[in-house]
């Protein structure tokens, strides 16, 4: 199938562009806001939707250093955020990041509510891609917090892109009724066919309703037809309705928009979207009855997805670097409040014991026991400032490691489940430590190798090895223990 090229208007504007953008005299001019804020926003979209990243990449670039030279920190902080957008987008997750990073250092004692805004949903949806979901969602609710205090209408078009990408992180953690929820809000603020498509496929998969589906599986198509061909949304409802024809049983149909959809995400170098595509292609040949074909994507699927793989784990690490950083800094502020804290009362103590010592010794002597329980509280405090990103991290990767760093952190718990059942053997242990840090049970069997069905049986032994009665959630038994 031939696909519809560039008209020669849009090629003579790209090239226009281009030009513009390698001369000299874009350095030797001086640019108002406004029209920076222009091609940060507008041109570096209309690039961004046709993949054309060396382009972005220089476009972002140049005009960082226009906004450094005429000391203008919004365009600065803008291309920051761009070209970590761009990075993530091809799987280059360690630059995304360190752009990402310098942005929120150059946003310091910035008040615009945007910038914050894109900042925080970029963070959000880099971590998602690698799998750190529940980091996500605290990146995107402070994404949501600032951009429900930008003014300008215009601006607040962004919180359709946050909702959107609220709903996919709820939905890697079970939460479906809450994903649909903001698929809606986000369709409030601006329907776009992603969004729209993706409200279509959510109530294929989870409604199992194919008239709701189809009904806005028809809205997300017409307004794909205000768009250019080579447009990644357009991709990823081509993927949603290839899914909504497999489900009918029109496998050579959904394997035709598979292929286009594949096609756009490869032009538009939208490289980790393509896996899911690739394993769809596979189910499809499969029905097919086409074993070269199924085999031949098969083996497209393992190489890219290993390839991501390794990119995620590495960038993992990067994320938690950043994590364990902003936890030493917040750790160093605590502490040096507690030092400045602790020689004030030292000092009033030092006063007051020096003043009454003579008249009152029971006075001073109920001061040392005062003293001595807030170090006593203050040293619990620190033990208990453990990181769960950490053990999340370690579960999934099923290290070995995982529950001696769990003991470590939850000392108590694991005490009060042995006096419970003396017996329990330390995989036991280990399942009871992924419940408590809210592992479902489909996650739990996908990161301990096992089946659905094995991971309930071994919940149903867990209750009755430690008495749950069969009203009370194991979670939130588990949770009452930590709490006690």
């Amino acid at each position: 199938m031939r696909m519809p090229k560039l008209n020669r208007f849009s090629k003579i504007l790209i090239s226009s562009l281009i030009c513009l953008l390698f001369s000299d005299l874009l350095y030797s001019q001086t640019y108002t806001p406004q029209y920076i804020d222009s091609m940060l926003l507008k041109v570096n979209e209309d690039l961004r939707i046709s993949g054309r990243r060396k382009e972005l990449i220089d476009l972002n670039k140049k005009f960082c250093d226009i906004s450094k030279k005429q000391d203008y920190k919004r365009g600065e902080v803008l291309s920051y955020i761009n070209l970590g957008n761009i990075y993530a987008t091809v799987g280059m997750y360690d630059n995304a990041f360190q752009y990402l990073q310098i942005a929120e250092e150059n946003l310091e004692g910035v008040e615009d509510y945007y910038l914050y805004t894109k900042l925080y949903q970029e963070y959000g949806q880099a971590n998602y891609v690698i799998g750190l979901y529940k980091k996500a969602l605290k990146y995107n609710s402070r994404s949501i917090y600032y951009g429900k205090l930008i003014k300008d209408k215009r601006n607040q078009e962004i919180l359709s892109l946050v909702y959107a990408n609220r709903a996919d992180f709820l939905r890697e953690t079970n939460s479906i009724d809450s994903s649909l929820m903001y698929l809606h809000k986000a369709l409030d603020v601006k329907p776009t066919p992603v969004i729209t498509s993706s409200i279509a496929n959510h109530y294929l998969l989870y409604g199992k309703n194919e008239d709701s589906s189809k009904v806005y599986f028809n809205r997300a198509f017409s307004l794909l037809r205000k768009r250019d061909y080579w447009d990644s949304q357009r991709a990823v409802t081509y993927s949603y309705y290839g899914d909504f024809l497999f489900a009918k049983k029109n496998y050579t149909s959904a394997l035709d928009y598979y292929i286009r959809s594949v096609e756009i995400l490869k032009k538009t170098r939208r490289i980790y979207q393509i896996p899911r595509v690739y394993q769809a292609l596979v189910n499809t040949y499969k029905k097919l009855n086409d074993g070269s074909k199924e085999r031949e994507y098969l083996e497209k699927y393992t190489k890219l997805n290993d390839s991501l793989a390794r990119v995620w784990e590495k960038s993992i690490n990067t994320s938690v670097d950043k994590m364990t950083q902003e936890k030493e800094k917040v750790d160093n502020e605590r502490r040096n409040f507690t030092i400045i804290y602790n020689g004030l009362v030292f000092l009033l103590v030092a006063i007051i014991v020096f003043v009454y010592y003579s008249y009152n010794k029971r006075i001073v002597r109920k001061r040392k026991i005062i003293k001595a329980r807030e170090l006593e509280a203050e040293f619990l405090i620190k033990k208990m400032s453990i990181n769960d990103e950490r053990l999340i991290f370690l579960a999934k990767k099923n290290d070995p490691l995982f529950f001696n760093e769990y003991q470590s952190a939850y000392p108590e718990l694991v005490e009060k489940l042995l006096d419970i059942n003396p017996k329990l053997s330390t995989n036991e242990l280990s399942f009871c430590a992924m419940i408590q840090l809210g592992f479902s049970s489909k996650e739990i069997a996908q990161y301990g190798f096992m089946q659905h069905r094995s991971v309930q049986t071994k919940k149903n032994r867990l209750r009755k090895k430690l008495n749950i009665p069969s009203d009370v959630d194991i979670y939130f038994f588990l949770q009452s223990l930590n709490s006690a």
